[in-house]
């Protein structure tokens, strides 16, 4: 059959790599060669199924160096990854071209990739975006601003926009490609996966747009079972590199919760801080599908997870880390199902907003009502159905 390669070049969650590679495991299933080109390799340590796909690292700049967690639109944030200096991103697309030469795809599908999208299109292989309403912009002129909790100067769209397509339209004249007629351009696909729903889209309402919704995978990862004992069951998963970490434990360490808490590569002080009779800390991603039917609340950094655990109908605590998982904190917050607080929300915040979820019933009944008007959806009949449309895109002459 086809070759096709997954690329993941932004971002940094270990739901790129699980989302990936759950839906190459169904087009591998359907006879399709496997490629994933990751920002990191560390998270297939997670995913044992994904042992039988070629792993190559994705190509990215030497250092990174964000220069605002606030950014308003996508062209800002690429200033920050390689489309500041034509230099650094005729190297980026050298690499991606050089990474197609060797694994001679078919087809790339593109999970927050705009450089493997960009070399895709030099070379003109078919290609797919696959991720949130966050890595695929309306295609519009200009690319108008995820932010909408506050004005946007036009200016300010304007400038990052020129500034970014002026450097794109160099580094493909350093490899004797055309150049751009506008940014949007560069996201130009054979299907957009948009993989959410219209009221958890980043963008808000965008123009002509199939909604596939959200990917998640519930039914992977070791069984546990919840604690035994009286108090409220929250399930944790967050990074320790999260600014107020060891407020969370205690506050988790001083309540009678039950607790289930996923943090990877949490230091052994931590853990045992936080392990107890009813505190389970395993160090594996847990099966959720069958610990959600009796969870209380969710405490996570958001993101497309986050999605997930709305269709069980659960209320969320959110710790967002960065702009991306801030705006999905926010589009919860307008569902009615979450509280979420900053990174350096004091103690006595987060402790609020704990007792808010665990208590007020309004935020359980927000879950439960969304949970409802979309229980038709199914995460196994989506990615059969992305499978199928890529077939389909692999089929014409």
């Amino acid at each position: 059959m086809a070759r096709i390669l997954f690329a993941w070049e932004l971002g940094g969650e270990l739901g790129h790599v699980l989302a990936c590679a759950t839906l190459a495991n169904t087009l591998q299933l359907r006879g399709h060669h496997i490629t994933l080109a990751l920002r990191d390799l560390a998270p297939l340590r997670f995913l044992p199924d994904a042992a039988g796909y070629d792993a190559l690292q994705a190509p990215r700049l030497a250092r990174e160096t964000p220069v605002s967690d606030r950014p308003v639109s996508y062209a800002e944030i690429l200033l920050d990854y390689g489309y500041r200096a034509p230099r650094d991103l005729t190297g980026l697309l050298r690499g991606w071209d050089a990474l197609f030469s060797e694994s001679k795809p078919d087809l790339v599908v593109a999970d927050y990739a705009p450089t493997a999208l960009l070399a895709a299109r030099v070379r003109g292989i078919r290609r797919v975006t696959y991720g949130n309403g966050f890595f695929t912009p309306p295609p519009l002129a200009p690319i108008p601003p995820y932010r909408f909790d506050e004005p946007i100067d036009p200016a300010r769209l304007k400038s990052a926009e020129e500034t970014v397509l002026a450097c794109t339209n160099a580094a493909l004249a350093a490899v004797g490609a055309a150049p751009l007629a506008r940014l949007a351009d560069l996201f130009a696909a054979d299907e957009h996966f948009l993989c959410t729903f219209p009221e958890l889209d980043h963008y808000g309402e965008r123009p002509a747009t199939g909604y596939w919704g959200p990917r998640h995978r519930f039914d992977r990862g070791i069984d546990v079972a919840w604690p035994a004992g009286d108090g409220k069951r929250i399930f944790v998963y967050v990074k320790p590199s999260m600014p107020r970490l060891d407020a969370l434990i205690d506050l988790l360490a001083a309540a009678p919760h039950r607790v289930v808490a996923f943090i990877p590569g949490l230091d052994r002080a931590r853990r045992e801080r936080l392990a107890a009779r009813t505190r389970l800390v395993p160090e594996r991603p847990v099966r959720l599908d069958t610990l959600m039917r009796d969870c209380d609340a969710v405490a996570c950094h958001g993101g497309e997870m986050a999605a997930g655990i709305l269709l069980a109908g659960v209320p969320e605590i959110l710790f967002p880390m960065h702009y991306e998982q801030y705006l999905t904190a926010r589009r919860l917050e307008q569902v009615g199902s979450a509280a979420w607080l900053g990174a350096q929300a004091p103690a006595e915040r987060m402790r609020d907003a704990f007792t808010a979820v665990l208590a007020n019933p309004r935020y359980t009944a927000a879950a439960k009502a969304f949970a409802r008007r979309y229980a038709a959806f199914s995460p196994a009949e989506q990615r059969r159905r992305i499978a199928a449309r890529i077939d389909d895109i692999l089929s014409r002459s």
